[in-house]
């Protein structure tokens, strides 16, 4: 491949990468595949051929790997929405455990990660509550191309609720006025639709009996089993807290939480969450969580745990203000293996041990990976 192009090879799929690719060599360079399995012995073309990796298309399974399924969606491999349909759900978690294991090894430079088994999701279909569509000129509504702004149009989608699908044919019989990128979620069986560029748009989790697994996770990674007279003892400083997802679970059992958020619509939900419930001890800083953890450092408050759930690009412009802080614990909600990893590096590089990373299912079909990591700080440190 270093010299000339190759044209077509047959190449077995070695595993899978985050991005949902298949890995195989050729000569001992590797190559990305989509839409293989772990196992495949396939033919592809070279459609993008770089110095230290190649790209290629599966033109045919010449012996397909025992964990290949028939895709449930008449439009999988075009629909971008998810890439492993074609996995069995043992191989997809199998997959998914080791990328994060892999990530956090090559990035985050843990030698031998405490890495927990995945948790899997109680069903693998019709999960999402909330799903991101797409109009065209042509009026055409779906999802994006895999790679492109392509509209896809799918009957049912196997992975949305099925009160989710029934909206999508109504406005599509119905033709109402659209932006061109919305979404509609369920909210109390009601399917309402949002605009996407709203930029006060409240976050909601897509996959509610999973994210039900995610608030026991973090609120055991919290308070372990503590008893009340020792957990009302704890401060805790959450960023990125959204609408309260983890606020108000954790606000029951501990003594003080200061939550940051910078979308006025997000923190006005939890403020009004809070007056219902009568949860006095929660406090809303309205502002970036750099900004919002600085004031609550300028204050003087003594925050025992720091508990952050940031978006992809990972929380680096805060990490040195939480070493400076010290916290006891830092506990760490992720959706993207590569930045949850770099940010791990670099707290355990300033007295921090990473003491556990518990991975959950909450994307089934899809190469996405949530996990929950939690960090201590090391005696004397």
């Amino acid at each position: 491949m270093d010299n000339a192009p190759v044209k077509d090879a047959i190449i077995t799929i070695d595993r899978l990468a985050f991005g949902g690719e298949g890995i195989g060599r050729i000569d001992g360079k590797v190559v990305f595949v989509p839409l293989t399995a772990q196992g495949d012995r396939v033919r592809v073309r070279i459609t993008e051929d770089q110095n230290r990796y190649g790209r290629g298309e599966s033109l045919e399974i010449v012996e397909p790997s025992p964990h290949r399924v028939t895709p449930r969606c008449s439009v999988f491999g075009n629909c971008g929405g998810c890439q492993w349909q074609h996995l069995d759900y043992s191989a997809q978690l199998s997959a998914k455990g080791s990328i994060l294991q892999e990530t956090l090894e090559r990035i985050g430079k843990f030698r031998a990660p405490p890495l927990l088994p995945m948790i899997p999701a109680e069903n693998p279909w019709n999960y999402r509550q909330r799903i991101q569509l797409h109009r065209n000129r042509e009026g055409q509504i779906g999802y994006f191309a895999q790679g492109s702004r392509q509209i896809v149009e799918f009957e049912n989608c196997e992975i949305a609720d099925a009160g989710l699908n029934a909206a999508v044919r109504k406005i599509r019989e119905d033709r109402p006025p659209l932006p061109e990128s919305f979404e509609i979620l369920l909210e109390k069986g009601e399917a309402l639709v949002r605009d996407l560029e709203n930029p006060d748009r409240v976050f909601s989790q897509v996959n509610p009996v999973m994210n039900g697994k995610l608030i026991e996770v973090v609120l055991q990674m919290v308070f372990g089993r503590e008893e009340p007279v020792f957990s009302r003892k704890r401060v805790v400083a959450e960023l990125y807290a959204g609408s309260g997802n983890l606020t108000f679970p954790m606000a029951v059992r501990a003594g003080r939480i200061i939550a940051v958020e910078e979308v006025k619509g997000s923190l006005g939900r939890a403020e009004e969450t809070a007056r219902r419930s009568s949860a006095s001890n929660v406090e809303f800083i309205l502002g970036s969580a750099e900004w919002g953890l600085k004031k609550v450092h300028r204050s003087g408050v003594v925050v025992d745990t720091v508990v952050l759930d940031p978006p992809r690009r990972g929380a680096r412009e805060i990490l040195d203000l939480i070493c400076v802080m010290k916290p006891r614990q830092v506990v760490y909600v992720s959706c993207d293996p590569p930045t949850l990893s770099r940010d791990l590096q670099f707290l355990a590089m300033r007295h921090y041990q990473l003491e556990v990373v518990q991975p959950l299912d909450m994307f089934p079909q899809t190469y996405h990976i949530e996990s929950v990591a939690k960090l201590v700080r090391k005696n004397g440190g």
